[in-house]
């Protein structure tokens, strides 16, 4: 009987274990801030120059939000929705290179930092209307996941609005 018993317990606290969490996956793609949030789906980047005195080569890299897309026939932003915008300088000449990239607000553009990070919430890209959140302090942690990227994002500005989440979606070239 106490085998029994024992081997049930082992049996359903093997179970527990080994469930996914619902909530795993949950915030993914989702910028929380203050009382409000914002849903990324799709990211850009470009290469926006060669490598700088620094080592470092800069590319920019947009997270669109839910509502905003990219014309490639424009060359702009269209639709009204939130973007996270900045420039990285990545030790890699071809790409966007793994690591924790640490904003710079004094724009020595060293490796492994970025800058001119912006936030556009709730923005109407044909009006010109919205809220523009400059970036001041923070990190991005960039990974490449195969075919995906994750970008985990803990940033705020200078009167102290945080933004944290993750973004994980493909970027890809413009």
């Amino acid at each position: 009987m106490k085998r029994k018993l024992l081997g049930m317990v082992l049996m359903a606290l093997a179970i527990v274990t080994s469930c996914k969490n619902d909530n795993d996956d949950q915030d993914i793609n989702i910028i929380k801030f203050n009382d409000g949030q914002f849903t990324l789906y799709r990211g850009y980047s470009h290469k926006y120059s060669d490598a700088l005195e620094t080592g470092a080569t800069p590319f920019v890299i947009n997270l669109l939000g839910e509502g905003v897309s990219y014309s490639s026939d424009a060359g702009k932003f269209t639709g009204t929705g939130s973007l996270v915008t900045g420039y990285f300088y990545s030790e890699n000449i071809a790409e966007v290179k793994n690591g924790l990239y640490t904003i710079d607000i004094f724009s020595q553009k060293g490796k492994y930092t970025a800058d001119s990070c912006k936030i556009y919430y709730n923005y109407d890209f044909a009006q010109d209307t919205g809220k523009i959140y400059t970036i001041k302090a923070g990190t991005f942690d960039v990974v490449n996941l195969g075919r995906l990227m994750s970008y985990k994002i803990d940033i705020q500005t200078a009167d102290f609005i945080h933004f944290t989440g993750e973004f994980r979606g493909t970027v890809d070239p413009l």
